[in-house]
């Protein structure tokens, strides 16, 4: 996350994670809670039937699909819990078409079983784990007198030219469903990486480490203490562009950003904060190091060529390093204050904490 383009990965991915997880909650919430019910209100009409087989078929599924909507609520893993409706529906398909159901409509209740594995499992796993609900349906009722239900062929093949539709149609819904939904959360994201980008420079901005840099070093601290924070400020900025002109104290600009960000690793955060201030994080950096990153760049911005600019460009530095999230807060203001030190100290040096 610290580049732009792992924050366009990350961003892309969350927000369209984010809004099927929270589908795919609600979704299974309700259709365990309608389902059980519908189930329990089914069983109690068949106690004083002589159909035990369907009695035991419809009393074990509301259990299940109860005892499934407990472990969610308790465990909070709706993945699993979804994989476990969807096994429990498709055992429930196969038992009503086996029995019959009540009054022989079993074949008819698999129409909105089969309906709920797209929705549970998406458009591909829906069609696979579909596929073989409808194999299986198939294969009983071409052996239909070794089963308790009584079917005619043309109410046979009617359902199994339905249900295949059902399925077809259902697969196609679902894929551009997901489609439209990765499409949304594309553009999503592009507007957030515009948020959070310099337009000028292609920096990250203030609000990247207010709305994503921040909050992970809060998440994830070991992966990001201890951290230096460096601030950056181009010497007597104000002056190259009453002089040059201000398309001249862009390209400045420009070429600052560049240098800083080629010259940091990877996992290194820089953001223009300012007119002419960049902020530098630099993770998992002890005092010595980040004094010696920071002197480092102050020594390749003052050896910047810059076309129409002989009398060259300096920038001041000022470094403190936060062991703890909870110093954070201290260590950017300590930052700005050595940095104003470095300013008033004649410019052009690294002012660090010891």
């Amino acid at each position: 996350m610290k580049r732009l383009d792992d924050l366009s990965q990350l961003a892309t991915r969350e927000t369209a994670d984010d809004i099927d997880a929270r589908r795919l909650r609600y979704v299974f919430n309700l259709s365990t809670i309608v389902g059980g019910l519908v189930l329990i209100f089914f069983a109690f009409r068949q106690l004083g039937s002589e159909d035990h087989r369907l009695q035991l078929v419809l009393i074990a599924a509301a259990a299940g699909v109860w005892a499934t909507f407990l472990y969610v609520r308790t465990t909070q893993q709706v993945v699993i819990g979804v994989r476990i409706a969807s096994a429990l529906v498709a055992l429930l398909s196969l038992a009503l078409v086996y029995t019959g159901g009540l009054e022989n409509t079993g074949l008819y209740w698999v129409f909105p079983l089969l309906f709920i594995q797209f929705i549970y499992l998406g458009a591909l796993p829906g069609l696979v784990v579909s596929t073989l609900i409808l194999t299986a349906t198939g294969t009983l009722l071409v052996n239909s007198d070794a089963i308790p239900a009584s079917y005619s062929y043309a109410e046979m093949s009617r359902a199994m030219a339905a249900l295949l539709t059902l399925m077809i149609l259902a697969a196609i819904s679902e894929f551009y469903r997901q489609r439209s939904q990765v499409d949304l959360s594309t553009r999503h994201t592009d507007q957030v990486i515009e948020a959070v980008t310099d337009p000028l420079t292609g920096l990250t901005n203030r609000r990247f480490l207010d709305g994503f840099f921040y909050p992970e070093c809060r998440r994830q601290e070991s992966s990001h203490f201890p951290l230096a924070v460096i601030t950056c400020d181009i010497d007597n900025f104000k002056a190259i562009n009453d002089k040059h002109g201000h398309q001249r104290g862009d390209e400045v600009l420009v070429q600052v950003s560049t240098l800083l960000r080629e010259s940091l690793r990877g996992s290194d955060v820089v953001s223009r904060v300012g007119g002419e201030e960049f902020l530098i994080m630099a993770q998992r950096a002890k005092r010595k190091s980040a004094a010696d990153i920071a002197e480092k760049l102050r020594q390749r911005i003052e050896n910047l060529e810059i076309e129409g600019l002989p009398e060259g460009i300096s920038a001041s530095f000022g470094v403190v390093v936060a062991d703890h999230y909870s110093e954070l807060k201290a260590a950017l203001l300590n930052a700005d204050q050595n940095l104003y030190r470095a300013k008033n100290e004649g410019r052009n040096r690294v002012v660090a904490d010891q």
